[in-house]
């Protein structure tokens, strides 16, 4: 087995533990794409080339769904007038039943991706990973997925790369694969809309984040990432930060938040609560302070460059939250895919959460070898393994930093250079 096939073996695997949302199933699944090419390709209706930069943007606005169809019948493809992203309608997508949908569109000319990502709008009736993937003539092709979230309007989502079938010839992509898993016995629905591209990175990037507030970012990650002469973000529910030690409870106190901010770190918000917002109906007239007010205390701490940031708690949100979030900051987290590209939508940046040991190291291969962005965001660290994950995250990002194989960024850093604009 070639490193690549290993890597994306491994790294699927990785994903599916860290979020719960793959399963071994749904991977096997689309292990056969079929054939990737037909006798004759369809016109592709682009003014585009093979250069890069005829790429960034819309490519598709699926206004026109006659170059689409749904492959070997799995699943249907229809236009959905009543929700769209931009335009007149999105197309509808609908499962077999086997609970698949797998639509493509196939090229006249071939497409070079080998300095872009690809993304869509996109929105389904149950949460669920959706995969797009990019293949040449041969049926060999790279992979990207992103989670979709149920219930929401229409919004780009910012793929990465998580599998590599065969060698790819990324300068000659001939068909577009749009795929959804949904399941046996789902009745699920998927919204797609805007297929774009946004520029890859010049070389991967990678960012520690620290979820949730707790104390043992303080106790366990700042010696360690000290040891390495590195920095992490701590996204923090600014209502449970303690006033001192004094206070009982497992949340980082006023005084260990600045000591983080002065060894480096970004201090950022993950809302006053630190609760989802997947059920905003319990936050009644509460829900905007809940998610603005962090932005007052963090500023008055003096950690105004934080104060842009934000991460949704457990990577869960409805339309009420995401639209105050996008409103209030510059950059915000939420999502389920490694080595993403420039962000098409900054406020929802993508993660790869809580890694067992072995797999954050997957993923920084994975990153050091296909370049894009990969934000690791750890929780609390209350046990061997996860502090064993950590410690071998940070000592081999260390390793390839210095190697000058991946770079350590910040949210600062991502938002100021890494967001893509039409």
């Amino acid at each position: 087995m070639d490193r690549r096939s290993y890597l994306a073996s491994g790294l699927l695997v990785a994903l599916a533990g860290c979020t719960e949302l793959g399963s071994t199933d749904e991977a096997d699944a689309e292990d056969d794409p079929g054939e990737a090419n037909d006798d004759d390709h369809e016109s592709n209706g682009d003014d585009t080339d093979s250069e890069t930069s005829g790429l960034t943007g819309t490519f598709d606005d699926f206004e026109d769904l006659s170059e689409w169809e749904a492959f070997q019948d799995i699943g249907s493809i229809e236009a959905d007038t009543d929700r769209s992203y931009s335009g007149s309608q999105s197309a509808h997508l609908e499962p077999d039943e086997e609970g698949q949908v797998r639509v493509r569109r196939s090229l006249d000319e071939p497409i070079d991706v080998s300095d872009v990502v690809p993304g869509i709008a996109m929105t389904a009736e149950d949460r669920s990973i959706v995969r797009i993937q990019l293949q040449d003539e041969d049926g060999d092709y790279i992979e990207y997925s992103q989670q979709v979230l149920g219930d929401m309007p229409l919004a780009r989502k910012n793929f990465g790369v998580t599998r590599i079938r065969g060698d790819p010839d990324l300068s000659e992509v001939i068909v577009l694969q749009v795929i959804c898993w949904f399941g046996d016995d789902s009745d699920g629905e998927l919204w797609i809309d805007d297929f774009h591209f946004v520029p890859d990175t010049d070389s991967g990037k990678v960012m520690l984040q620290f979820h949730g507030g707790y104390e043992t970012h303080y106790t366990e990650a700042l010696p360690l990432l000290e040891e390495y002469d590195l920095t992490g973000t701590t996204f923090v529910p600014t209502d449970r930060i303690r006033a001192d030690v004094a206070v009982e409870g497992d949340r980082l106190t006023r005084d260990q938040v600045g000591e983080l901010a002065d060894a480096g770190w970004t201090i950022g918000s993950q809302s006053a609560s630190g609760s989802q917002l997947g059920d905003t109906e319990s936050y009644g007239d509460d829900l905007e302070s809940n998610i603005t007010d962090p932005i007052d205390w963090l500023e008055d701490e003096g950690y105004d460059d934080g104060a842009r940031f934000f991460a949704f708690p457990g990577s869960t949100y409805t339309e009420q939250p995401y639209e105050l979030v996008q409103e209030n900051y510059d950059l915000a987290f939420a999502g389920n895919a490694p080595a993403q590209g420039y962000a098409g939508n900054p406020h929802l940046c993508s993660l790869a959460t809580s890694p067992d040991p072995g797999e954050a190291t997957e993923l920084l291969d994975w990153t050091a070898e296909w370049g894009g962005i990969t934000s690791i965001a750890f929780y609390q660290i209350d046990d061997e393994s996860v502090l064993t994950a950590l410690e071998e995250t940070v000592s081999y990002l260390s390793e390839l930093e210095e190697a000058g194989d991946l770079e350590v960024i910040t949210p600062a850093e991502m938002a100021d250079n890494y967001v893509y604009s039409e």
